[in-house]
């Protein structure tokens, strides 16, 4: 997904232009095989043994989107070095707790403060978030990279981070090219990245340079595609056709009204995005009520369409 695949002002405004490109060969096999494709299952993945420090007591009769969409208990510190940005909970270097990873994708033409709201709540419930200077992420490079980064830290000792990481507890997350960018990460960092977590991500044909063209069924730990229902570049049959190949557990939804752009506090994706982060990689029960069990609240909640949650 070579860039542009939208246009983003400054205040983030939902302003999108669409230039269709002619599928690519390796695009067109892969919606042809994800349509003809069954959903398979896996076994849940292991989860991270340290202690929930970000959760709050939850409300009688709370949704998990709500409850998640609200601030965590950490305050955030933010950092910029040479390539990346950093935000972390400001407690890092106070206890001995080891913190896991949100490794972060921009999409065409944006840079970190298209999402800071965003990466600031991810810190808030727990998570060290790291993003780079780039807004050419389709091939995953550069957000692969930025994960090492942060591991490396974690064995270096003047670094505040040092023995502060969970190294087995990584996600990747993007949005729109940031989000071809997470899975081809996710399918290149021999297990590195533990889970996966994608934002309007746009429909095969759009990957006009081979690095970017993705292929799901490589990936080796779970997923959750978003997108919002109103999206010209992130459809319906092409999404369900991505979830449908997903090896592993795999979670998916539209949330109605929206479109390619959206607030730079995550808006109406912001809960549940956080609590699959918290499930997959801290395994905290309470979020998991949004994806498993026999009634997973994601699929009845009426703000969405098009979900569905499998593998479990």
């Amino acid at each position: 997904m070579s860039p542009p695949d939208i246009s983003v002002d400054p205040g983030y405004d939902p302003i999108v232009t669409l230039r269709l490109r002619p599928a690519t060969r390796s695009a067109r096999i892969l919606l042809l095989a994800a349509v003809l494709a069954v959903p398979t299952t896996a076994a849940v993945p292991a989860f991270a043994s340290v202690p929930e420090t970000a959760n709050t007591a939850p409300q009688e009769h709370q949704s998990v989107s709500d409850r998640y969409a609200a601030p965590g208990s950490h305050a955030v510190e933010f950092v910029e070095i040479p390539g990346y940005q950093l935000f972390y909970p400001a407690d890092i270097a106070t206890g001995s707790d080891r913190f896991p990873v949100v490794t972060f994708g921009n999409g065409s033409y944006a840079t970190y403060e298209q999402y800071e709201g965003l990466l600031r709540h991810f810190a808030s419930w727990g998570f060290v978030v790291v993003v780079a200077d780039s807004s050419v992420t389709g091939d995953g490079t550069e957000i692969l990279a930025a994960a090492r980064d942060v591991v490396a830290r974690n064995g270096n000792p003047a670094s505040i981070f040092h023995n502060r990481i969970d190294v087995d507890h990584i996600a990747a997350v993007g949005h729109s090219q940031g989000a071809g960018g997470a899975i081809n990460a996710s399918t290149n960092s021999g297990g590195l990245i533990a889970s996966t977590a994608v934002l309007d991500l746009p429909d095969p044909w759009w990957a006009s340079r081979p690095v970017d063209v993705i292929d799901v069924t490589r990936l080796t730990g779970p997923v959750f595609y978003l997108t919002g229902a109103d999206d010209p570049v992130s459809t319906a049959i092409p999404q369900a056709a991505y979830h449908a190949i997903s090896p592993g557990p795999a979670a998916r939804g539209r949330l109605l009204g929206v479109g390619h752009n959206w607030p730079s506090d995550g808006g109406g994706f912001r809960g549940y995005l956080t609590a699959w982060l918290r499930f997959t990689l801290t395994g905290d029960t309470d979020a998991a009520r949004a994806f498993t069990g026999p009634t997973p609240e994601l699929l009845s909640d009426p703000a969405w369409d098009g979900t569905a949650a499998t593998g479990w």
